[in-house]
This record gives C-alpha cells, sequence and structure tokens, in this order.
C-alpha cells in the first residue's frame, strides 16, 4: 500500500513538473542583466535550457545596444511561450587621462586641454580643472586636470603649470635654398621655417618688393620673425626664382566651368582625338555625371574646384560659407581622384561684384585667403562667350575664342548641360591654336597666372 502511494505522488510530481515546464520552457541563466557600456552581448548565451526543444528554435524580440547606456527589455520566443529579460547598459568605468606639465609664456591662455596627452572614454567627456589658475602668478603652480563623462566618472590628474615671461626671440631653421617657380604666387612665408621655445606659430614677415616673380633670377630678402610676447629677430634670405618652361612657349589654357555633364564626355573625346591636356573646374550639384570627373582625371587633365552648389547666394554670403562650399567639391574630388585640388576658379572669377550683393568686400578678403591655404586661383583673359546664354552660335563662340595676340591664354569655357555648341566649337577653336603654333597645357601650381583684379 505505501509503495502503491510513493508511485502515486512521483506520478502526480511528473506530471506537475511536466505541466509547469510546458507552460515555462525558457530557462534564463539570469532574467535580469548589467552590462559594462561596450561590452559584448550575445542573448543566446544566456539561455540555460530550452525544455522540450533547443536553442535554434527560439526567437529573440527586441535589440540591446550595448555601445549606448539605457535600459533595454529583450523577449525571448519559443513556440507560443515568451520570457523577458530586463537588460541595463551602464558606464561606471572613469576617462583614462595622460597628463604633462607645461611650461609656457604669459600670453597663453591656460585650458585644460593645454596639459593633456591623451584622454578616452566610451561616453561623452568634458575636461576642467579642480581649482582654476590663478592668472596672475608667474612661476610653477600645481593643478588638477579632471576628466569627467556624462555618468559622473571621473579622473583627476596633477600637473605643474610653468608661466614664464619670454624674453627670447624665435630663430630661424637652416635651409640650403628657397625656390619659386616663374610667375607663381607662392606666399614666400611659406617657405621659411622658424621655431621659438614658447610660441609655436611665431609670426614672419618678408620684404618681397626687390623680387621679380617674373624674371628668372636669385634675389635676396630680409625676413623677420616674432613671436607673441614681441620678440622679433631679422635673417637675410637668398630666394631663387626659377625658370618656368611655359613661360616662353606660346601656350594655350583650355578650362571648362560648370561641369560635369553629358556635353564634358563628349569634350573629353575631342581632347582626346587632339592629343592634348585641358583642366576642368567641377561642380557638385549634378551627380549624375561624377564618372567623367574620374575619366578626365585618368586621361591627365587637370581637375581643379570651382563651386560644389554654384549658388552664389550662399557661397557668397561670408567667408566661412564660401569655404564650407569649397572643402564639399574638394572632398568630392578628392573622394572620385583620390587627389587634394589645389586649383580653383571663383564662380564668376575673382572680379565679379555680384558677390557685393550678399557680402560687401568678401572677394578682397577671399583672394587673400584662399592663397594662404595653398590654393592658387585663375581668372581668364579669353573668353568663349558661352557664359552669356545658351545655344549662343557657334560661329560666335569660334571668333570670340580664338586669338593670336597673346602668347599665354586662359580660355573659358562651360561644358554644363546646355552649352552644346561649345562642343560644337571646340573642334575648330583648337585646330586655330594649333596652327598658330601654341602648345596645349593643364593648369598646375605653377602655371602662368591670369588674375583680374577684385571689383568688390
Amino acid at each position: 500500500m505505501k509503495r502503491k502511494s510513493y508511485i502515486l505522488v512521483v506520478a502526480v510530481v511528473y506530471i506537475l513538473f511536466g505541466i509547469y515546464f510546458y507552460n515555462n520552457p525558457i530557462i534564463l541563466k539570469n532574467s535580469s542583466l548589467e552590462l559594462e557600456v561596450n561590452s559584448k552581448f550575445d542573448p543566446y548565451d544566456n539561455i540555460q535550457n530550452i525544455v522540450f526543444g533547443t536553442k535554434k528554435g527560439v526567437e529573440i524580440e527586441g535589440k540591446v545596444d550595448p555601445k549606448k547606456p539605457g535600459d533595454y527589455t529583450i523577449t525571448y520566443v519559443f513556440k507560443d511561450k515568451t520570457r523577458p529579460m530586463n537588460i541595463a547598459v551602464r558606464d561606471t568605468q572613469a576617462p583614462h587621462l595622460e597628463v604633462k606639465d607645461k611650461k609656457v609664456d604669459l600670453q597663453t591662455e591656460i585650458t585644460p586641454e593645454l596639459f593633456v596627452k591623451k584622454v578616452s572614454d566610451d561616453s561623452k567627456y568634458e575636461l576642467s580643472f579642480e581649482k582654476e589658475p590663478d592668472p596672475d602668478r608667474v612661476g610653477e603652480q600645481k593643478l588638477k586636470v579632471v576628466a569627467e563623462d556624462a555618468y559622473g566618472n571621473s579622473t583627476k590628474k596633477e600637473v605643474v603649470l610653468n608661466r614664464m615671461k619670454d624674453e627670447k626671440p624665435p630663430t630661424f631653421k637652416k635651409v640650403k635654398g628657397i625656390e619659386v617657380m616663374q610667375g607663381s604666387s607662392d606666399d614666400v612665408r611659406s617657405k621659411i621655417k622658424v621655431e621659438d621655445d614658447l610660441d609655436p606659430e611665431p609670426k614672419v614677415e618678408v620684404d618681397t618688393s626687390s623680387i621679380d616673380m617674373y624674371t628668372p633670377d636669385t634675389y635676396t630678402v630680409t625676413a623677420t620673425a616674432t613671436d607673441r610676447s614681441g620678440n622679433s629677430t631679422d635673417q637675410s634670405l637668398e630666394i631663387e626664382v626659377v625658370e618656368n618652361p611655359e613661360y616662353s612657349e606660346k601656350v594655350v589654357y583650355l578650362t571648362f566651368d560648370d561641369g560635369p555633364s553629358e556635353n564634358t564626355k563628349e569634350i573629353l573625346d575631342i581632347l582626346k582625338k587632339h592629343k592634348i591636356k585641358a583642366t576642368f573646374f567641377v561642380t557638385g550639384y549634378d551627380d549624375t555625371h561624377r564618372e567623367y570627373i574620374k575619366e578626365a582625371y585618368d586621361q591627365g587633365h587637370t581637375i581643379g574646384l570651382h563651386t560644389y552648389s554654384h549658388d552664389y547666394a550662399s557661397v557668397y554670403s561670408s567667408t566661412d560659407a564660401y569655404f564650407a562650399d569649397l572643402k564639399a567639391v574638394s572632398d568630392m574630388v578628392e573622394e572620385i581622384t583620390g587627389e587634394k585640388s589645389t586649383i580653383i576658379r571663383f564662380p564668376g572669377g575673382s572680379s565679379n561684384s555680384i558677390s557685393a550683393n550678399y557680402s560687401v568686400g568678401i572677394m578682397s578678403k577671399l583672394v587673400d585667403m584662399v592663397t594662404e591655404k595653398g590654393y592658387q586661383y585663375f581668372d581668364w583673359n579669353v573668353s568663349s562667350g558661352d557664359a552669356e546664354g545658351n545655344n549662343i552660335p557657334k560661329e560666335q563662340i569660334i571668333e570670340m575664342s580664338c586669338t593670336d595676340e597673346l602668347n599665354h591664354i586662359n580660355l573659358l569655357f562651360h561644358d554644363s548641360s546646355p552649352k552644346d555648341t561649345t562642343v560644337e566649337a571646340l573642334d575648330s577653336i583648337i585646330q586655330f591654336y594649333k596652327d598658330h603654333g601654341y602648345k596645349f597645357y593643364p593648369l598646375t601650381h605653377d602655371s602662368y597666372i591670369c588674375h583680374h583684379g577684385t571689383t568688390n
């Protein structure tokens, strides 16, 4: 009798367990979990067992982003049964901070970044001082740099600030010789290297009035280096203007603005037929024909920067707006060709007056700023006239484009989609210049410079 009762109890227990696991087949290692941000998490690793099945039969609803702190819920689904799990992604680690002591002059702004060698964290962080430095103190003072992330985790490191009165002038680095190409507008200052013990960027001024950039020769100039504390020193330097072969030849630079378009392909075919090279000042607003930029580059033509948007109101609204647009077209060209271009043409040329409608005096600023940033801008001294409208008669374009009165011709065309007659006229124009002994070159940084002069 006792044995029968025991068997009955066991049977009932098995039945109850069977009913329970039938209704709850998903057994998890953890029903909730806290993860450190950026740690690895595989929800299937949390499955301890699937009664009457395997992990392969389980689906996961919901997602966890281990890179983003927050509270998440996922649901394990096996057949018609579900089991939720809560995951808290937390950032509990303080930022990694490496610092250095700093010796500076009295003009240096004292910021926490000045002392940082390296800082990193899985979240956003801010740098500060535990106690602000004494701005009037000369000599050494101990400071603590604090790196604190968005979740309150912080690291503090002690540094020594030594503020000194700078009485030592910059020194000129020795150079074998400074060369500039004939006719170039290279800033001689950029080729002169100076260093200072406390000022990382001392200013250099050069009196270039004695240099004739169009006559090859060796010229002696005086350069002055000045640090931000006002200490200065002079240095006598020799500048050699090197002969540019293009200056002794009759040259025509064929240039095409506003492309690429379907007309660019036809122009490339004509140039290839004549075995000559040209320059394309490209834009970015038409993304359907950008393959022709790469094709032109691969064929040896120069890819110059015109503008990305070609929206005068936007481009000429401010110097910041101009350089933002220039960066956009520059990045596009570099991505397509693999090479950064430093050849530019202003929309409307440097002499345009329409820019005054949007920012008075902007062109007078831009011509200097682009040169300082390492660009070379080119205007034109002969225009095909195709900018005056669409479908300008072919004969008119030929007549306006052809002249033998200049030895160096920068010839303006446009290769945007409406300029079909420009394509039709091009073959005759090229042949004219061939018959008159001209050579054809693509523009380079050292090519014959054609600048209009600004009107705004």
